[in-house]
């Protein structure tokens, strides 16, 4: 009972047809048949309500209920062929309808097909119409052909499980790219000399929503249309000479938007050598208008601390000197006044530098992270 139930978990993974996979079973079944000199082959999978047939020469049908199955008898003594000379006289099978029916069968030898983990699928089974016995050499021949149709069937699903498993992480990754601030993308010059994108997520869209994703893929140039004239030469030239020196690029450069707006874009891309032929690039398209406007405003916040707010400090200090340096009498009873003004003065100043020191702390360390 416990191996019928993994029987069924594991067939499973064995419904899948392909003209490859076809072809493939179908030479081993003519193979047997060929070796056996019989005028049927099969490939049968056994479950518990039916056989049902991989593939199969010399017959119609697809599938025989199990109660009429002789491989369900072969599954029993995985170790060995099952063979039945004469079914005729054979109790377990005298009355069976493909006896006494179509295909009238009159001889039946069955290899099982065991994986590796011990279950015993179903078998690599020749059928005759008439009488007769196989020779030492036919039975080896049709266990080897047997233990070649179970090592394919098991490469086969292992095979479409691992591409199950890729899709899966290909659907995972694009939900994550696809969410991404950043067009990812993967780039290619191939031996003919042609670059196209192979690979860019949906987030391009959103950067330049005019341009078809297909026709970027295939003709990348095609986005210099969208590039602010000022920029265009200037990325054209970047991108052709990463391209021609196999290099990396790092391009600031204007956009215009449907609106007529203006947005700053960046493009950043290296080279991978490892794809033989191929030149692959890995890069991303990124809209930093935020980081510009950023660095712009903190450029006039440095900008107002370094001139605008020291100018009246220094006039104070500039004042003060005139008092310092003028007759003493004159000062005398502002002497202590302009002491502690000069060093509050003094004080503010040297807030301001610090400030000024900590906004380009600021400005350093934004920039590191693009």
């Amino acid at each position: 009972m416990e191996e019928d139930i993994l029987r069924k978990e594991l067939l499973s993974g064995f419904i899948f047809k392909d003209k490859t996979s076809e072809k493939i079973l179908d030479e081993l079944t003519q193979m047997a048949a060929a070796i056996c000199d019989t005028p049927i082959s099969i490939i049968s999978l056994v479950s518990k309500e039916k056989q049902w047939f991989k593939s199969k020469i010399g017959l119609d049908v697809e599938e025989t209920p199990i109660e009429d199955s002789f491989c369900k008898h072969a599954i029993e003594k995985p170790e060995e062929i099952f063979i039945v000379e004469n079914p005729l006289e054979d109790i377990r099978f005298k009355n069976n309808p493909l006896v006494l029916g179509d295909p009238k069968i009159r001889f039946y030898a069955g290899a099982p097909l065991t994986t590796s983990n011990g279950i015993t699928l179903g078998t690599l089974c020749v059928i005759d119409k008439k009488q007769r016995n196989l020779s030492e050499i036919q039975i080896k021949a049709l266990q080897i052909l047997a233990n070649q149709t179970i090592d394919y069937l098991e490469h086969k699903r292992e095979h479409l499980n691992q591409n199950d498993l890729l899709k899966k992480s290909i659907s995972k990754f694009n939900k994550l790219s696809n969410h991404s601030l950043d067009a990812l993308f993967q780039l290619e010059l191939n031996e003919d000399e042609k670059i196209q994108f192979t690979y860019i997520n949906e987030t391009i869209k959103d950067l330049l929503p005019p341009l078809a994703i297909e026709d970027f893929k295939n003709t990348p140039f095609k986005a210099l249309d969208f590039i602010y004239s000022e920029d265009r030469l200037m990325v054209k030239n970047t991108f052709a000479d990463a391209v021609k020196h196999k290099k990396d690029w790092d391009i600031t450069y204007r956009v215009v938007k449907p609106d007529k707006s203006v947005a700053w874009h960046q493009s950043r891309a290296f080279p991978d050598r490892s794809s033989g032929e191929k030149i692959v690039w890995y890069g991303s398209f990124r809209d930093i208008t935020d980081k510009k406007n950023y660095l712009e405003l903190l450029e006039k916040i440095i900008f107002d601390i370094s001139h605008i707010m020291r100018r009246p400090i220094a006039n104070m200090l500039g004042l003060i000197h005139l008092l310092e340096v003028s007759d003493e009498k004159d000062v005398l009873n502002n002497r202590e006044i302009i002491k502690y003004i000069k060093i509050v003065s003094e004080e503010i100043d040297e807030e301001i530098q610090g400030l000024n020191e900590n906004y380009q702390k600021i400005k350093t360390s934004f920039k590191s992270l693009y």
